[in-house]
C-alpha cells in the first residue's frame, strides 16, 4: 500500500530521531503544524516541503515534488528556455500585504521558548533561501517565529541576521519600517562582536540611509564597518559587499570619483579572492559576477547608459547565484532602457524579471515603472496584462 505524504514525512522524522517540535523548529513552524501535516490534514506549500526534505534527507521524488514546480525551478536556476519558463505556472503563494508581514515581525512576535542552536541555524538557512529565491511572502511568515525563538535563546547572531532579512524585506516592499528592522539588527549584531555579522547589519542600515537621501552618512557607515574587517575569506567577502553598496550610494548623487574608487576596490577584492569567496547571509554571493551587476546599477545612476549596457552584455544571468540577484539585474536593465526611451526593451526586461522572480515584479518600485510605461505605451503587446498581474494597473 502506497504511503501518504504525511506517513512518508513521519517515517523520515522518526528515522532522524526528531520530535515534532524539533522538526517544526528546523523549518520555522510549530509542532502542531507538523502533527497536522503528518496526519494529512495540512498540505505544505512547495517552500515548506523543500525545507522538510532538507532536514529529513528526503529526495524531491519521495514527497511528490515533480512536474511543473520542480521543472520550473530548474529552468530558472539554469537560466534556460525563458520562453518555456513563461509557459509554466507562476508561484501560487498568496500575496499577503507586505506592511502587515513586516509589522508582525517587528511588533507582534509570537511567544517562544529557547530552541537548540542547530534548529535555529536550520531555520535561518531556510529563511535565507526564501529571500534568495525571492519568495517574500513566505519569508515574511517565517521570520516572526525565527526572531522570537532566537531572542528567547539569546542567539544574538541569528537574531541579527533574521532582522537583516526583515530589513531587506521592508526595503523591497515597505520602506517605512526598514529603519526599525535595521536598528534591531545592529543592536543584536553588536552583542556578538563578530565583524561579519556587524557588517551585515551595517549594510542594511546604510541602504535605509541611502533610500532617505543620506548618501554621505550611508557611505561613512559602510566604510566604518569595512574598516573592522580583516583578510580572512568571509571578512574579505563582506568587505567587498560593503564597497559595492558604498559605490552605488555615491553614484546616486552622481559623485563619480567616489563611486569609481569604491567599485574598483571591490573588483580588486573579488579578483584576489574569487576562489575563496563565501556565501553571505545578505545579499547573496560576492564575486566578479556580483561586481558586474553593480556596474550596471552604478553607471545607470551616474547617467552613463552606454557603460551600463556594456556591463549588462558581459553578465550572464545564468551565472548569478539566485532568483533575487537575477531579478535585480533585470530591474536595472529595465531602468536603463526606459531612460533611453526604449519602452519595448524595458518591458522585455520586466517580463524576464517576472519569469525569474515573480514576487520581485510586484515590488512597489517595479509597479511604478510598469505604470509609467503603461501610461505612455499602452499599445505594447502584453504590457497591460503584465500590469494587471503585478498590481500596477486595475
Amino acid at each position: 500500500m502506497t504511503e501518504t505524504l504525511g506517513e512518508t514525512l513521519r517515517r523520515a522524522r522518526l528515522i532522524k530521531r526528531l520530535s515534532q517540535g524539533g522538526l517544526g523548529d528546523a523549518v520555522g513552524y510549530s509542532a502542531s503544524w507538523v502533527s497536522r501535516v503528518e496526519n494529512d490534514k495540512v498540505t505544505p506549500d512547495t517552500a515548506a516541503l523543500v525545507a522538510l526534505c532538507d532536514v529529513l534527507g528526503l529526495s524531491a521524488e519521495a514527497v511528490g515534488l515533480e512536474g511543473d514546480d520542480v521543472h520550473r525551478r530548474e529552468l530558472l536556476t539554469l537560466g534556460l528556455g525563458v520562453g518555456i519558463a513563461a509557459a509554466l505556472p507562476s508561484s501560487t503563494a498568496s500575496a499577503a500585504e507586505p506592511k502587515n508581514l513586516v509589522e508582525q515581525a517587528l511588533f507582534k512576535l509570537p511567544d517562544a521558548r529557547p530552541a537548540a542552536r542547530d534548529a535555529l541555524t536550520s531555520s535561518l538557512s531556510h529563511a535565507r533561501g526564501l529571500f534568495h529565491e525571492a519568495h517574500y511572502t513566505d519569508l515574511g511568515r517565517a521570520l516572526p517565529p525565527l526572531i522570537s525563538r532566537s531572542l528567547a535563546s539569546r542567539a544574538h547572531d541569528i537574531a541579527a541576521r533574521a532582522y537583516v532579512l526583515l530589513a531587506q524585506l521592508a526595503i523591497k516592499n515597505y520602506q517605512g519600517y526598514a529603519w526599525i528592522a535595521a536598528d534591531r539588527a545592529r543592536m543584536q549584531a553588536e552583542l556578538t562582536g563578530n565583524p561579519v555579522v556587524m557588517g551585515e547589519a551595517a549594510h542594511s542600515m546604510a541602504i535605509t540611509m541611502r533610500r532617505s537621501g543620506e548618501y554621505q552618512a550611508a557611505i561613512d557607515h559602510l566604510k566604518e564597518a569595512a574598516d573592522r574587517l580583516d583578510e580572512s575569506p568571509d571578512q574579505l567577502a563582506m568587505r567587498g559587499t560593503l564597497l559595492l553598496t558604498a559605490s552605488y550610494s555615491a553614484a546616486q548623487p552622481r559623485w563619480r570619483g567616489q563611486a569609481m574608487e569604491f567599485i574598483e576596490e571591490a573588483e580588486e577584492t573579488a579578483s584576489r579572492r574569487e576562489t575563496m569567496a563565501r556565501k553571505l547571509y545578505i545579499p547573496g554571493v560576492f564575486g566578479i559576477d556580483q561586481t558586474q551587476v553593480f556596474r550596471i546599477s552604478v553607471h545607470h545612476a551616474l547617467g552613463e547608459a552606454d557603460e551600463a549596457l556594456t556591463f549588462a552584455e558581459k553578465t550572464d544571468l545564468r551565472r548569478l547565484p539566485n532568483a533575487e540577484r537575477r531579478g535585480r539585474m533585470c530591474m536595472d536593465i529595465a531602468r536603463v532602457w526606459r531612460d533611453l526611451g526604449e519602452p519595448e526593451k524595458a518591458f522585455i526586461a520586466l517580463r524576464a524579471m517576472e519569469q525569474y522572480a515573480p514576487e520581485e515584479a510586484r515590488r512597489p518600485k517595479v509597479r511604478a515603472i510598469t505604470a509609467e510605461l503603461l501610461t505612455a505605451n499602452r499599445e505594447i503587446p502584453g504590457l497591460h496584462l503584465f500590469a494587471q498581474r503585478t498590481g500596477a494597473a486595475a
